[in-house]
C-alpha cells in the first residue's frame, strides 16, 4: 500500500496547522501510525531544522514538513527540509515546481494541497507523489468548493494517491471520503483540543464549546479567506498567533474547521486518533 511505503500504519495525515502543529502533536500523531505535519510557516530556517530535530527526539516514525510557498523564505525552509531528509511534504499556496527537482533528490515524496479541479491538473503535471484535496469545511485558509465537489472531480482524473481534506472527524468520514475516490483523510481541528495541542486553554475551550453553526469565514492578514470561529463582530480575527500563544479574543484568529461543533471535550490525542481507525 502506498502508505505503507511511507511508512505508515494508517492513510491519515495531520494537518499542518501555523503555530500549532509543533513537535509535541506532531510526534504524537506518527507514534498513533499516522502522519504527523510540521507547519514551517512564519518559521526561520533555523527555527524549522529546531523543530525537525526534536521531533525527530520524540518519535521514529515519519513525519512531513508543509511548505508554505508564498513565504519569502521558501527556499532557505526547503534546504532545511531536504538536509534534515523528512518523510514527506506539503505543499500550499502556490507551485512547488522549482522545488520538485531539490526534494526529490532527497528522496522527500511530495503532496501539494489542492482547492480545485483547475489547479490540480497544473499540480499533476509535475513530478508528485500525492494529492490533498481540500473542501472549503475546512478550517483555515481556504477555497470556494466544498470537499463533495471537488473530490470526486480530482480522482477521477489521476490514479495517484488522493487524500481528502475538510470535515474529517472519525472512521465513518474516511469511509466517506474513499467511496469519492480518495485513499486516505487529513484532519486538523479534531487534534486541536487534544492534550498534545500546544495551544492557549482558550482556544480548546472555544473550540469544545462551538455551536452549529460554529465557524464563519473571514479576510486573514495574509489577505486570504479563512475559516474561523464565529466569535462576533468584536473578534477582528487577525493574528493566529495571538489566537494560539495568547487566546485574544479580539485580535485572535481562531482558525477551525466546520466539524468543530463536534468536538466536545479535551482529550489525549490517542483517543481522538483512535477514532479515525
Amino acid at each position: 500500500m502506498w502508505y505503507q511505503d511511507i511508512g505508515l500504519k494508517y492513510p491519515i495525515f495531520q494537518g499542518a496547522m501555523s503555530w500549532i502543529a509543533t513537535p509535541t502533536l506532531v510526534a504524537a500523531v506518527s507514534n498513533e501510525g499516522g502522519l504527523g505535519i510540521l507547519a514551517s510557516g512564519g518559521r526561520t530556517a533555523s527555527e524549522l531544522r529546531d523543530m525537525i530535530r526534536q521531533t525527530k527526539r520524540m518519535t521514529k516514525r515519519p513525519f512531513g514538513v508543509n511548505l508554505v510557498l508564498f513565504e519569502k523564505n521558501a527556499s532557505a525552509l526547503c534546504k532545511v527540509i531536504c538536509e534534515e531528509k523528512v518523510a514527506v511534504v506539503t505543499t500550499g499556496a502556490g507551485t512547488p515546481k522549482s522545488f520538485i527537482e531539490q526534494l526529490k533528490s532527497a528522496q522527500i515524496k511530495i503532496y501539494p494541497v489542492v482547492p480545485t479541479l483547475k489547479i490540480a491538473r497544473k499540480m499533476l503535471t509535475l513530478a508528485i507523489d500525492g494529492l490533498i484535496v481540500e473542501g472549503m469545511e475546512a478550517g483555515g485558509h481556504i477555497g470556494t468548493e466544498t470537499l463533495l465537489t471537488v473530490l470526486p472531480q480530482v480522482t477521477a482524473i489521476t490514479d495517484i494517491p488522493v487524500i481528502a481534506a475538510g470535515g474529517i472527524y472519525d472512521k465513518s468520514s474516511i469511509e466517506a471520503v474513499k467511496c469519492l475516490g480518495a485513499q486516505g483523510g487529513q484532519a486538523g481541528t479534531i487534534f486541536l483540543a487534544t492534550e498534545e495541542a500546544e495551544i492557549a486553554p482558550k482556544y480548546k475551550k472555544l473550540i469544545i464549546s462551538a455551536s452549529n453553526p460554529g465557524t464563519t469565514i473571514k479576510k486573514s492578514n495574509a489577505g486570504f479567506p479563512a475559516r474561523v470561529l464565529d466569535l462576533g463582530e468584536n473578534n477582528q480575527a487577525l493574528s493566529l498567533r495571538d489566537a494560539v500563544t495568547k487566546g485574544d479574543v479580539v485580535k485572535g484568529a481562531f482558525m477551525a474547521g466546520q466539524v468543530a461543533d463536534r468536538v466536545k471535550k479535551i482529550e489525549p490525542l490517542k483517543r481522538v486518533f483512535e477514532r479515525l481507525i
